[in-house]
């Protein structure tokens, strides 16, 4: 694994999703550094982290006067 790659969080439970190019199945289990975004995003139960992933930035609203 390349040094570049930043892990996004780390899983505290085992987890079932889907791979992201190839659309099967796949079992991570805990303990395991989740790098891929399109992965982290399945993952929706927060109590699934170690380490919660940065929350995605919102945009921010101009104030209109």
């Amino acid at each position: 694994m390349s040094a570049a790659i930043r892990a996004l969080g780390v899983l505290a439970a085992t987890v079932h999703v889907l791979d992201p190019v190839e659309r099967i199945p796949i079992i991570l289990t805990f303990g395991t550094e989740v790098t891929d975004p399109a992965i982290a995003g399945q993952i929706t139960n927060p109590n699934c982290w170690e380490i919660e992933p940065a929350p995605k930035a919102k945009p921010v609203r101009k104030a209109t006067d």
